[in-house]
């Protein structure tokens, strides 16, 4: 009997954990839905660009922008259009089909089990049920982590770009590199995150992975070609976005940029200036150990070394994007497990990152003055950022005496 049951969760563990958290996903989207003023959020923005793609409105057009939001009752408009790559607005264009409040709760519920599906993933890494099952305790801190239920609450679509970085690693490591390098490339309808594409883009380059590289080509070309059939000057219209961005932004988001602007009292050729130093200073020390390390990398370990640094690279971008940590999460829980033949240190960890995140969230809210020369906002978040930049760096780059092989994926483990 304990055979047949070890043998039925070690073939259903993915589907059974998924079961056990549809409930809680669920209801955390309904209960968002209630309380959440969504039309006066981010999520707005994405259901009326998704909208306008099935009617002659242009989500880049500033008269039918506005107007859409007059239309619905949105008196909050931070961006005078659409401030996304216009393909983005396709991919989201089922959500526009719904009303808004159906919309709102079904994305809700469907990014949740979208993130969920990535760690389960990511979990398989590691063999041995026991380690399998501990993805519960993840699931569970990555519902209860302030990064990534602002983002629930706000209604973004970052979890896609955590599913495009997900296929991406998947089929790396099924040797289909061709198609790896397309879904890295549609990361860059985030712009701000393009700086994650580059830094795997110099472990592609050392490596000599140049099929990735062709499909990020092809995956960018692609993306061109599907925003021209959309509108033929679309390119321009989404460049002339940037400057507003940034200027609207600034001091506010978890980024080294605000950092400097404060060390230097608000002077912005100061902030600049250091901010260009220090982004070059760390993406300097990151391709040099890449330079020195990319042979006996695996690439889930690369991508837990890149995305921590590329969050925080970025001029402007917000804690919910701190999502795409779910990949270096995981890979530091599962390796603690590994290497420490127990689970207290990987517990401690995700416990101390979730204090982290918390906090973040609750000061998030505390919002001074817009010109306030203080840390405010979401730039509290940055040393969630920096807590697993520093674990996921320790872990990948101290590898413990054992022979190249044992750290390939998947790894075999005990059960405890």
């Amino acid at each position: 009997m304990k055979a047949k049951l070890t043998h039925f969760l070690e073939r259903y563990w993915m589907a059974l954990a998924l079961l056990v958290m549809l409930p809680v996903y669920w209801n955390i989207a309904v209960l968002n839905e209630q309380r959440v003023d969504y039309i006066n959020n981010g999520f707005f923005k994405f259901w009326l660009a998704g909208r306008m793609t099935w009617t002659p409105e242009h989500p880049y057009s500033l008269e039918d922008w506005n107007a859409g939001h007059k239309q619905f009752g949105a008196t909050w408009m931070d961006e005078k259009r659409f401030a996304y790559p216009l393909p983005l607005a396709l991919i989201v264009s089922p959500l526009g089909l719904l009303p808004i409040e159906t919309a709102y709760i079904l994305w809700d519920f469907l990014a949740q089990i979208l993130l969920a599906g990535c760690l389960l993933w990511l979990a398989t890494h590691w063999d041995g049920l026991n380690r399998r099952l501990y993805v519960l305790f993840l699931l569970v801190a990555a519902t209860l982590n302030g990064n990534i239920y602002l983002g629930l609450m706000t209604g973004t679509v970052v979890v896609l770009f955590l599913v495009f970085l997900t296929l991406a690693l998947w089929l790396m490591e099924k040797k289909r590199y061709l198609l790896a390098g397309f879904f890295l490339a549609l990361v860059i309808l985030k712009p701000p995150l393009v700086t994650i594409l580059i830094l795997l883009g110099l472990w592609l380059i050392f490596a000599r992975h140049w099929r990735v590289i062709g499909g990020m080509l092809l995956g960018g070309l692609s993306l061109l070609l599907i925003g021209f059939l959309q509108d033929p000057q679309w390119l321009q219209k989404f460049l002339g976005t940037g400057d507003s961005l940034l200027e609207m932004r600034l001091g506010h988001q978890p980024t080294i940029l605000s950092y400097t602007r404060l060390m230097c009292a608000g002077d912005l050729v100061c902030a600049m200036t250091w901010y260009a130093l220090i982004a070059f200073l760390l993406v300097a020390v990151f391709a040099v150990i890449l330079w020195k390390t990319h042979s006996r990398l695996k690439p889930l370990q690369v991508f837990s070394l890149a995305i921590p640094l590329g969050l925080l690279l970025p001029p402007y971008l917000w804690s919910y994007d701190y999502t795409l940590l779910v990949i270096p999460v995981a890979y530091v829980a599962f390796e603690l497990v590994r290497r420490k033949k127990t689970y207290l240190y990987a517990t401690l960890f995700l416990l101390v990152l979730s204090a982290l995140a918390l906090a973040g969230l609750i000061l998030f809210w505390m919002n001074p003055d817009r010109d306030a020369l203080t840390i405010q906002r979401d730039m509290w978040s940055i040393w969630t950022g920096l807590y697993v930049l520093v674990a996921a760096w320790c872990l990948v780059l101290c590898l413990p005496s054992e022979s190249a092989e044992a750290a390939a994926l998947p790894i075999k483990l005990e059960d405890n």
